[in-house]
């Protein structure tokens, strides 16, 4: 796949961020292969090149075998909006061992456990600016104590 291929623009992980050409298929490689195993706290990637500030992002949050992935996007009023996949597994109002940024509680329903199923999510996002097709998307409520 041709980098000029992906639509973000915009990486994060590690303590290290790409932009624009510097987002290179060895470095989003890089990433999948820490999210398979697990070995990293957090990342984001974006389609804007300024990240979170300047338009619809993925973020993902990752512990104990757990991804907390967030679909941020904002409507046409401007108003932001933000949806978890739904894990199928669950259905509780359990808390994964997870948070979103570090502090804001998941539900199991929300979060994945399935490695595998987060980096597809990732990489369809990487390649297409959408959250994976395969799984549902939800918006939380607001109300709740989780996210």
């Amino acid at each position: 796949m041709d980098p000029a291929a992906l639509a973000i623009r915009y990486l994060d992980f590690g303590g290290k961020y790409y932009a624009n050409d510097a987002i290179t298929l060895e470095v989003l490689d890089q990433l999948l292969k820490k999210v398979q195993a697990g070995a990293v706290s957090s990342f984001m990637l974006s389609l804007d090149e300024y990240g979170e500030d300047g338009g619809d992002f993925l973020s993902g949050d990752m512990e104990k075998g757990w991804a907390a992935l967030a679909f941020n996007t904002w409507d046409k009023e401007g108003e932001a909006h933000i949806y978890l996949p739904v894990n199928g597994k669950y259905n509780v109002t359990e808390p994964a061992p997870v948070e979103i940024g570090g502090q804001s509680p998941v539900l199991k329903r929300h979060a994945l456990d399935d490695l595998s199923l987060a980096v597809e999510c990732v990489l369809h996002f990487a390649r297409t600016g959408e959250p994976y097709p395969e799984l549902q998307w939800e918006e939380p409520d607001p109300e709740s104590m989780y996210f």
